[in-house]
């Protein structure tokens, strides 16, 4: 299939598509604006977003990391590295780089796939089961303190989640005084989804394109999360893990080190 004569004619369904999991709440001006040869009215017409939707699960590729239990449709069969390679400053870094498209060192389009990708309490596991006032103020605060132009609550894999997208610029503080008083603009966006699995994994799916954001390539990654999968097993030490005991397993041994802790008071 000629994927880029594909998306062309289907971003318009992708986006439909996408937006069929996305609750209402958000929070910016408005969804940034992206670099497209928007198609025409009868090419929109071609494919309804189920349609399209299949027609991308058809014809992608699936990728599985046994390592990390999970699974995604991508475009094309993508070059992997570890995660922990493209962060070299931090070798904590636990997930995969799935690159579709490079210039040497330089990614033009892939996207990261990070494992244990946020803080336990930053995403309420019902937060797009709220009314909608409490979605809103969710959203408000997460903006608030976070260096985001657009955020809005969506689901991925049946949980809740927030798709946000990288502000282009954003106020620094240079000399540690507490005040911002310089503006760095970056040179790229990136859109970044944060999301817990069916499984309880903490999940955050991030897109990178360069030198702009495409409607195709968002398209593409859209579609990706859409078929975003969690499995109930991982590797570990060249052995299969169950995640509800190793879950388990963690809390219990939470409990225990508190036990002792308030023994020895």
């Amino acid at each position: 299939m000629d994927w880029k004569n594909m998306v062309k004619k289907t971003c318009v369904a992708a986006l439909a598509a996408f937006a069929l999991m996305t609750p209402q709440a958000s929070a910016a001006e408005e969804e940034p604006t992206i670099v497209a040869d928007a198609p025409s009215e009868g090419e929109q017409q071609e494919m309804t977003s189920e349609e399209a939707l299949q027609a991308y699960k058809d014809s992608g590729y699936k990728y599985t990391s046994q390592r990390y239990g999970y699974s995604i449709i991508c475009p094309t069969k993508p070059t992997v590295v570890p995660l922990s390679v493209l962060f070299g400053d931090d070798e904590d870094a636990r997930g995969d780089v799935l690159i579709f498209k490079s210039a040497g060192y330089d990614i033009s389009y892939g996207w990261i796939v990070m494992v244990d990708a946020f803080d336990e309490d930053m995403i309420p596991d019902d937060i797009t089961k709220q009314p909608e006032a409490k979605q809103k103020d969710y959203v408000e605060k997460f903006m608030a303190n976070s260096p985001y132009e657009f955020i809005r609550l969506t689901e991925v894999d049946g949980r809740s989640g927030v798709y946000a997208v990288d502000a282009k610029e954003i106020e620094v503080d240079t000399n540690g005084d507490g005040k911002y008083d310089e503006v760095m603009r970056k040179e790229s966006q990136m859109i970044k989804t944060f999301f817990r699995g069916a499984y309880g994994g903490r999940f955050g799916v991030m897109l990178m394109e360069n030198p702009d954001l495409t409607q195709g390539g968002i398209a593409y990654y859209q579609f990706g999360l859409l078929t975003f999968q969690e499995w109930p097993t991982k590797m570990e030490n060249g052995s299969n893990t169950n995640k509800n005991d190793k879950n388990k397993k963690d809390k219990k041994d939470k409990k225990d080190k508190k036990d002792k802790k308030d023994k020895k008071k």
